[in-house]
């Protein structure tokens, strides 16, 4: 446990530092390092620099997405012996060394007594007690910054990531997740290996055996009409499997897919079927309603359609007024109706123009597992920019779902009515300003309930002066609560260049 923390706390360091420095002699030798002390360390640090180096195989920390040193063949085979309880060639013809080492376990190529060829994942012992201390020490972690200042459920988001790393070390679940894809998700041109239940277990896997190249080649050295089969390949099993089955991929590294120039078009093999997001009913459905209604193709409100989604109403009243230009910027691939050039779009800078810090409100509202849900998009996009190929994003939503199942959706009743707590006083806004000097530093504005949880807004960088001027943060809140959000100045304090001043009006 102590050298897991201490692992840990080296590699956040140089992922602080390496987000600070501006020198590239010093970014470029912080990268090697981190991407190092991510390989040694795998488990969950290594499936961090994963997340990290995203779909470019160009990245600094790309080798964690095509592997790191395996073990040996010597060193894997006593744990499938021990785990199928016989020798493995009274099961296997052959079992070569991995070339594929994984976060989690490594991969290999191996022939079954029948001849047929099979891809063996193997778990690395002790991995799983390894993960539950990075958890553990994960969940140890302060909450501070925007995550402190937003309110974001960090007990929500624990909870999501513990149950989404207990899924991915039971290989049986991942075993029957794969089957089930498998047998529900039918789109041209995509593949999924067949699993072999006798062989599975719950720290060893086998399937089919499949070969091809990765993205980045088939974006190197192959034709774009066959890049672009691809991109639709990619774009619709997305689709199709999210609204229809609510079944979502939810790894998208580099790793887990390769591409077969095949006849008469292209072959994607999805892998790894570990990390697989459950999307229920109502928030699927609740989805593609807030994207036809962003098409102007129906009417919900977007407040309703929102917490249909998971989403915290109370925070996102705030907003409230700005959500349907919000859904015009993140909805926007699905509203034009023809091929969409995903370098114009930049969703992160146009929040942030259009909220300000309240961009923090809108993330600080979503539900824990959206996070996952958004890696996934986020993980197409970068596959079609690399691709180099432009589609048209709704005609192929209505493509891989059917009208009839769109009109069906357009005909339920999915959001309901959205009762917000009503708290005592005439006060709607909290304005939270910090002023550097003469000039505004900080400004953004909360429902006005939000005051009663008031030592959890104060900057950092005030709570020294707040001591120093023996202020009862406390106190104050009691008497909110006690008395009623009228409006008022809550706080009004200066430090030396800073003033702070909270108010409800």
């Amino acid at each position: 446990m102590l050298s897991r923390l201490t692992h840990l706390t080296q590699t956040l360091w140089l992922m602080f530092k390496l987000k600070r420095t501006q020198s590239e002699p010093e970014k470029q030798k912080l990268q090697t390092q981190l991407t190092h002390k991510l390989a040694q360390g795998r488990g969950l640090p290594m499936k961090i620099g994963q997340i990290m180096a995203g779909m470019n195989d160009d990245h600094a920390l790309q080798s964690l997405t095509q592997s790191v040193e395996p073990w040996s063949k010597q060193r894997i085979i006593p744990i499938l012996e021990q785990t199928w309880g016989s020798p493995w060639h009274d099961i296997l013809q052959q079992f070569d060394a991995s070339l594929a080492a994984a976060s989690l376990g490594q991969v290999h190529h191996a022939v079954l007594k029948t001849g047929e060829k099979v891809a063996i994942k193997v778990q690395y012992p002790d991995i799983a007690q390894a993960v539950k201390a990075e958890l553990s020490i994960a969940g140890l972690m302060p909450r501070a910054g925007p995550v402190k200042r937003w309110d974001f459920d960090m007990t929500a988001y624990k909870a999501s990531l513990n149950a989404n790393m207990a899924k991915e070390l039971d290989y049986i679940h991942e075993m029957q997740t794969q089957d089930t894809f498998r047998q529900h998700v039918h789109v041209q041109g995509l593949h999924i290996p067949q699993v072999f239940p006798d062989l599975c277990r719950r720290n060893v896997l086998a399937q089919d055996w499949v070969q091809g190249v990765r993205l980045a080649e088939v974006a190197k050295h192959w034709t774009k009409l066959q890049c672009l089969s691809i991109a639709r390949t990619l774009m619709q099993t997305m689709f199709q499997s999210l609204f229809k089955h609510g079944l979502v991929h939810g790894d998208p590294h580099p790793g887990n897919y390769l591409f077969e120039a095949t006849t008469p078009h292209p072959t994607v093999h999805l892998l790894d079927f570990g990390c697989i997001i459950d999307v229920g009913d109502v928030p699927r459905k609740a989805l593609l309603q807030l994207i036809l209604t962003s098409r102007g193709e129906m009417q919900i409100d977007p407040l309703q359609g929102f917490v249909a989604l998971g989403f915290d109403a109370l925070k996102l009243q705030a907003i409230e007024a700005k959500l349907p230009a919000l859904m015009q910027t993140i909805f926007r691939p699905f509203i034009i109706d023809k091929p969409f050039d995903l370098s114009t779009w930049h969703p992160a800078q146009e929040v942030e123009t259009l909220l300000g810090q309240q961009k923090w409100l809108f993330r600080a509202a979503g539900p824990a597992d959206l996070f996952l849900l958004m890696r996934t998009f986020q993980g197409l996009t970068q596959q079609l920019i690399l691709l180099q190929s432009q589609l048209p994003w709704f005609p192929l939503l209505k493509q891989a779902l059917g009208d009839a199942y769109i009109k069906a959706v357009q005909q339920q009743h999915i959001v309901k009515a959205v009762v917000l707590p009503q708290a005592k006083g005439s006060a709607t806004t909290l304005y939270v300003e910090v002023y550097q000097g003469d000039k505004p530093h900080i400004h953004f504005t909360l429902p006005a309930a939000s005051a009663l949880n008031l030592e959890d807004l104060i900057p950092e960088s005030a709570k020294a002066v707040i001591a120093q001027q023996n202020i009862d943060i406390q106190a104050i809140s009691q008497g909110l609560q006690e008395k009623g959000l009228e409006p008022s100045t809550l706080l009004d304090i200066q430090d030396s260049d800073k003033r702070y001043h909270l108010y409800l009006k």
